[in-house]
């Protein structure tokens, strides 16, 4: 099988504590889980359990193999629910208060996509939805556009959808250049500096856009707050990330919503077209 295991929530966040619990007690090591990334077509792509013990090879064997009998019986709750764009849209302006965080997660840059597809953002503009943020927004030429104009201007700029059908269409957009930084550094995991390169925050329809020109996912808040975007006051912030964003986004989301948009890096797995993975391999290939 394949599974995405989200350690912020249960029931995975229960079993890497009972994995943690078992690790240097009565010769057992080591204890891994690997999700097994499921956008990889390879032969041997899998969620895989991994025991290291000192020097006895039965205990090991038998331990990964009770592990993994436990991981198969929670794959249901580990799988992770993602509406499509309007659901989600429709559950985040329905939630009293405010961040609603929404994970493009099928265009995220970690994971292989483009991080230009335009599927949320276009139909954020077409409900009228105001009082939002999006990023990173891989969009080189938009950047250089905006730092010609400078801060301040406002022009029609085409955002996204560059790379392919899976970035969706670009749109055309009224914007106005909120702020403008060379070499924008944001916070990711543990602290690692990652360079998103020049950096622009744009506005338009009442929905700020951060655009940059290095492709990497968001992780620190500060990939918005140090262009000026108030993350705070926003109704709607959508990341392109998976799930790294977490650890720093939930600090001021009052609520997560993992959106089913189209993508590489979609999370609806029977969609993509797989030629060298072993299959059928849970959920893929197999009958609902």
């Amino acid at each position: 099988m394949i599974v995405t295991v989200h350690t912020s929530r249960e029931p995975a966040r229960g079993f890497v504590e009972r994995m943690q619990s078992l690790e240097g007690k009565d010769g057992v090591l080591s204890i891994s889980l690997t999700h097994g990334f499921s956008w990889g077509d390879v032969p041997e792509m899998g969620t895989k359990v991994l025991v290291y013990t000192d020097g006895d090879q039965a205990k090991a064997d038998a331990l990964a193999r009770q592990l993994a009998d436990e991981v198969i019986a929670m794959r249901d709750g580990l799988t992770v629910n993602y509406p499509s764009i309007d659901a989600s849209l429709d559950e985040a302006l329905a939630f009293d208060g405010g961040p609603v965080v929404l994970s493009d997660g099928a265009d995220n840059p970690g994971g292989g996509a483009a991080s230009d597809s335009t599927f949320i953002l276009r139909r954020m503009v077409e409900r009228g939805i105001t009082n939002a943020a999006i990023g990173p927004m891989w969009d080189p030429i938009a950047v250089r556009i905006a730092f010609d104009a400078g801060v301040g201007a406002k022009l029609a700029m085409r955002i996204g959808g560059k790379i392919s059908p899976l970035s969706g269409d670009p749109l055309d957009l009224a914007c106005t250049v909120k702020a403008l930084q060379h070499d924008l550094v944001m916070t990711g995991l543990a602290g690692t500096p990652t360079l998103m390169g020049d950096s622009a925050l744009v506005e338009a329809n009442g929905i700020e856009i951060v655009l940059i020109t290095l492709r990497n996912q968001a992780m620190g808040t500060d990939l918005f707050t140090q262009l000026g975007c108030d993350l705070a006051a926003k109704k709607i912030i959508v990341v392109k990330s998976s799930q790294h964003f977490y650890a720093s986004y939930s600090k001021v989301a009052k609520h997560v919503i993992y959106a089913g948009a189209p993508g590489a890096v979609t999370l609806d797995l029977n969609t993509l077209p797989y030629r060298k993975a072993r299959l059928p391999k849970w959920p893929i290939g197999v009958a609902a």
